[in-house]
């Protein structure tokens, strides 16, 4: 039986940082909490952004105080329930009054997948699948990675998808996208142009990640998105080609286009 390759260090130390971030909503600050559970504040925000991982024992105090088992090193918690009722607060979203109408023909609603560089692994690649819609008079956004982290260690259950929504904008020769994961403040800006090699169903443009500097991880990658046809077993086909992927196994163009950004920035 061939063993599954052990799950990049960096991106559990950037689950555990997600995690922390979700925990640490409800407390009434970052220095408050650091003091009740005995630990840096520095050193916390190294826990925070991906960094480090905590010592057994302050990773034992953390635990004990959110309630929580290890696991929160290695899988992601599920995000936070919104309140029911109609005295609920709706949820906060960025939004950005644009006089600029949306060419929705040059974007139509849909299904779509998408391929980026991997932000730690330059030498893999991201695909995701996205729907592209309207509500109202916005352009939304909902897409989904898949990253090679077992939900349980041992198994061949991947991880769950993770979750970005987020809205699109209409500029002069393409759309710019912004976009966030629902468990951490953590946004994505995208910037698209219409045609890829003079492929109208492709999109082509570059994505940066709203954080910190880190020696190991890039924030700016290339970033490709293909329209799917609107039939079953198109969908079907493009859901499953998703996840993580050595770049030279996609297509020549695909791969040029990843390309033309730097590896690291």
């Amino acid at each position: 039986m061939t063993r599954r390759a052990s799950p990049n260090p960096a991106d559990l130390r950037m689950i555990l940082g997600d995690n922390l971030r979700q925990m640490s909503q409800s407390s009434p600050s970052i220095s408050a909490l650091c003091r009740t559970i005995g630990v840096n504040r520095t050193q916390f925000n190294r826990y925070l952004s991906g960094a480090a991982f905590p010592r057994p024992d302050v990773l034992f105090r953390i635990c004990t105080h959110f309630g929580v088992d290890a696991n929160i090193l290695l899988h992601r918690l599920d995000p936070p329930a919104q309140p029911v009722g109609s005295d609920a607060p709706a949820p906060a979203r960025l939004t950005i009054d644009t006089k600029r109408p949306f060419d929705h023909y040059l974007l139509p609603d849909g299904i779509y997948r998408y391929w980026r560089k991997s932000f730690r692994q330059p030498e893999r690649a991201y695909c995701g699948m996205a729907r592209i819609f309207r509500k109202g008079n916005e352009k939304l956004w909902k897409g989904y990675d898949i990253h090679d982290v077992a939900i349980r260690s041992g198994t061949k259950r991947h991880a769950r998808s993770t979750g970005y929504e987020g809205q699109l904008f209409q500029q002069f020769d393409g759309f710019a996208l912004m976009s966030r994961t629902p468990y951490n403040d953590q946004m994505n800006v995208t910037y698209f142009e219409y045609g890829l090699d003079a492929m109208p169903d492709y999109y082509s443009g570059i994505s940066f990640v709203t954080r910190r500097r880190l020696p190991e991880a890039n924030r700016l990658t290339a970033i490709v998105m293909q329209r799917v046809e609107n039939s079953c077993s198109s969908r079907l086909s493009a859901a499953r080609a998703c996840g993580t992927q050595p770049l030279q196994s996609l297509a020549p163009h695909i791969q040029t286009a990843l390309n033309r950004v730097p590896d690291r920035l």
